[in-house]
């Protein structure tokens, strides 16, 4: 059945059609054609034309003949719209009319590696030289292969973590590939933004650096998907003048976009049905319909739930033809399933980003998203895997609870009218350009009059001077030379700020250890820390010891009623100002950050349900994280007027003057027992808790009437004020900023942190709201925000004013329990006064 019957189909079903908050029909596009030009080898052309190429599409046309007068180049054009041949003719004309020149071809993925090693193979086959030797040097290549790579290739296809590490060290190495370098191709280029964005183009600095040493003075080629600034970033990256090529000549068959927001379960609460369950169900009535999908989630925990559900509904002997695709797993398992999809033998598969770039899938039918990706970009990438050979494809994002989905929902516009974001770098990162100097000197010694890409060698000597009081260099004459005993790169992780890898062994009978996977330390804190649970290729495992010296994690398989989430705790240990702005209402504040992060205590959440079901304990030692932050202070007087028009719900509760009278009549009235656990305390380790929340009365004598007061230990007290938790203004109005805060800068959740605080030493005791980067050093995302601080209010008002709830909810201003006192009134008033100064 074609798959736009299938989308009539489902049109035709009530609960489909009655939840569609959006939908687009793209119309075909036809391809705009040019000759070949003349400059191309005639045997490559017959190659070509061997294939069924018998011109190019526009833009592949004026991408080869930029790069034959000499300029680097940046092609943003749509998926599937051809890019590889914008660097592969270049390249094969080449190393046809110059035996033995080389290019470099990087890419973000080994998928992507292996899809580009395939087609580069292919035609060296075809064409009558033995000139152009492809070849791909990664982790995966075997040890006995590299001296005879290192030799030969023409071709070399990596990826920046072995650049980084495994060939620019070595350069000595590489004397015969490095001075021959005509092209370095950087492959999906958008993907480098952020923290490994600015990592990235200090690799790069080094990369010419070495060129530079061999003489050798390479173009750069770069491809990327649609993003606000291409041009910007490729400049950033290479620190060189691009030309940007971003007019699409390709062909595109016809597609449709829908949003699906899913049924509400409590309107009044706002609280919808799960975006996993539909993302089940959907993929489910796709396998039924014979539609191969490629089903995209934001978290690898997502990812397994979504496995172990669908394969849970599924016939024992369909099971297999659904998988889960995310880092982690095994190289084995990541090639099975490549193949999988190629073949066709695989009817869906679960992925993270690992999936977004790379493999090209030309029968894919339909692509889901569970959840916003996190960019405008990546829902363009991600949707653009289906129809690949122009035909008619469908891509349904379904919104999950969280406010920024739901934004998304009832202002799809963002998703299809609005330009996609700007990628944001920062390659002067004190703390990234620091480790990338060391490995640089490594690498070559550095002269005292010698620049570093932009830096001049005034500002380079600074971190030269630094080294060399560390005892990392040596200063001979004009000179610095690398004296550590150690290898830099080894210790410097492209991605994070830990360098780190924890390998998971899985503890099996007879103390048998089977190796499943890796984290990195940063990510194992959060998904492997003691006790958590944790999901592989759908199977569940419980964490027994995780030890960070080491590198190692041990397991053992589980079949846990719920999953695990870590509860982060943040403290500001210092802080100085680089900017700030006073208005009547608030300052807006932006500097430097000293803060002590913390990982104490895991929530427990039942399977399907995310009912909170316990709360668990972590020991592990806090990092310090020295950053920049925007924050805004909110003055005493605003918080007056807010406490005067009952607006303000962040002050601590005043039970009254009898309150500690009461307190002990009702832990004898317990017997000094929890009421929830049923375990006996001693009177100081025992709470009172108010079963409907304090502030819901307005007569405190009715809140504190014994029928509303419960003993609870601190540890079910916890787990119950989280349950009926009183959202407050302050923590209401955080939540909306920090949801819609990634849709404004082009950065991964992740990236950012927001911390709200009653008593904030930001703001001489009184209220602050602070988002930070979270990244040593910082990369400009905070900036970023405070430049955008109104537009940014602006878009958290819009977030609160159009969720249908009544007082708050997870759609707007966070979780809100039985009693429905969310905080919406009070986050409004709060974020209207700060938007109005």
């Amino acid at each position: 059945m074609d798959i736009t019957q299938t989308l009539e189909n489902w049109l035709k079903e009530a609960e489909f059609a009655d939840n569609i908050a959006f939908h687009q029909l793209i119309p075909a596009r036809n391809a705009v054609y040019e000759p070949f030009p003349i400059s191309i080898h005639p045997s490559v052309q017959r190659v070509l034309k061997a294939k069924g190429i018998n011109e190019l599409y526009s833009h592949q046309a004026q991408a080869i003949t930029s790069l034959e007068s000499g300029e680097n180049i940046v092609i943003s054009t749509g998926t599937s719209s051809g890019k590889s041949l914008c660097y592969s003719i270049p390249i094969m004309n080449q190393q046809i009319d110059q035996p033995g020149t080389t290019a470099l071809l990087l890419f973000p993925t080994k998928a992507l590696t292996n899809d580009q090693y395939n087609n580069f193979a292919d035609y060296a086959k075809q064409l009558p030289v033995d000139t152009i030797k492809p070849a791909i040097y990664d982790g995966d290549t075997p040890t006995n292969q590299r001296m005879a790579i290192r030799k030969s290739a023409t071709i070399l296809m990596t990826n920046p973590d072995m650049l980084h590490q495994g060939i620019l060290p070595h350069h000595t190495n590489w004397v015969r590939f490095f001075s021959k370098l005509r092209f370095v191709v950087i492959d999906e280029m958008h993907i480098y933004r952020g923290v490994f964005g600015s990592h990235f183009a200090n690799l790069i600095r080094r990369l010419k650096r070495i060129c530079a040493f061999y003489n050798a003075y390479p173009q750069f080629i770069l491809t990327s998907a649609t993003i606000g600034n291409p041009e910007e970033l490729a400049t950033g990256l290479v620190e060189q003048k691009v030309r940007l090529i971003d007019v699409d000549g390709s062909p595109k068959g016809p597609s449709h976009f829908l949003v699906y927001n899913p049924p509400f379960v409590d309107e009044k609460l706002g609280i919808r049905k799960s975006s996993i369950d539909y993302g089940v169900i959907f993929t489910q009535k796709l396998m039924k319909s014979a539609h191969q999908s490629l089903v995209f989630a934001r978290t690898r925990r997502t990812v397994e739930m979504l496995l172990t559900y669908l394969r849970n509904r599924l016939p024992f002997q369909e099971r297999e033809s659904v998988r889960g695709y995310r880092s982690g797993y095994l190289k084995s398992e990541r090639r099975e399933i490549e193949q999988g999809l190629k073949s066709g033998s695989l009817r869906a598969v679960f992925s993270t980003s690992a999936l977004e770039l790379g493999v090209d899938i030309g029968d894919l039918d339909a692509v889901i998203l569970v959840g916003f990706p996190g960019t405008i970009a990546t829902t363009h990438q991600r949707i653009g895997r289906a129809g690949r050979k122009q035909q008619p494809s469908i891509g349904i994002m379904i919104a999950t609870n969280e406010a920024m989905d739901q934004y998304l929902a009832t202002h799809p516009e963002y998703l299809v009218d609005r330009n996609p974001e700007q990628a944001l770098i920062d390659p002067q990162n004190l703390v990234i350009l620091l480790q990338h100097v060391g490995c640089a000197a490594f690498e070559l010694p550095f002269s005292s009059t010698e620049n570093f890409g932009s830096m001049s060698s005034e500002e380079l000597a600074r971190f030269l001077n630094l080294l060399e009081q560390s005892g990392a260099l040596t200063r001979q004459g004009e000179d610095y030379y690398w004296l550590a005993d150690r290898y830099p790169a080894a210790e410097v992780s492209l991605r994070s700020s830990t360098p780190n890898v924890v390998s998971l062994n899985v503890v099996e009978e007879g103390s048998q250890k089977r190796y499943i996977g890796s984290v990195d330390s940063n990510a194992a804190r959060w998904y492997v820390h003691k006790d958590a649970i944790y999901l592989h290729d759908a199977e569940m495992y419980e964490v027994l010891v995780l030890n960070l010296d080491e590198g190692v994690c041990y397991l053992k398989p589980s079949q846990s009623e719920y999953y695990t989430i870590p509860v982060i705790d943040t403290k500001i240990i210092d802080y100085s100002l680089i900017s700030s702005v006073g208005y009547q209402n608030f300052t807006a504040n932006y500097g430097n950050l000293d803060l002590e992060i913390s990982i104490n205590t895991f929530q427990k959440k039942r399977w399907m349900t995310n009912e909170l079901i316990g709360v668990g304990q972590i020991d592990l030692p806090p990092q310090n994280l020295h950053t920049t932050g925007f924050w805004l202070g909110i003055s005493p007087n605003f918080v007056e007027t807010l406490r005067n028009d009952k607006l303000w719900g962040s002050d601590p509760n005043i039970y009254g003057p009898d309150w500690n009278r009461l307190r002990q009549k009702m832990l004898l009235r317990e017997n000094n027992t929890c009421r929830s656990c049923g375990k006996t305390f001693t009177v100081s380790e025992l709470h009172v808790h108010h079963i409907q929340p304090f502030r819901t009365f307005a007569d405190p004598t009715m809140a504190n009437q014994a029928s509303n007061l419960v003993a609870l230990c601190a540890s079910c007290h916890h787990k119950a004020e989280i349950n009926v938790m009183v959202r407050s203004g302050l923590a209401a109005a955080a939540y909306a900023l920090r949801s819609i805060a990634p849709l404004l800068i082009m950065c991964d959740r992740e990236d950012v942190s927001l911390l709200t605080e009653n008593r904030s030493v930001l703001n001489d005791g009184n209220p602050a709201i602070l988002v930070y980067d979270n990244v040593p050093g910082g990369i400009g995302l905070s900036r970023k925000l405070y430049d955008l601080r109104n537009f940014w209010i602006e878009r958290a008002i819009e977030v609160i004013q159009s969720c249908q709830c009544e007082s708050g909810c997870p759609a707007c201003v966070g979780p809100v329990g039985e009693p429905g006192y969310g905080g919406k009134d009070e986050a409004l008033a709060l974020l209207k006064g700060l938007r109005y100064g």
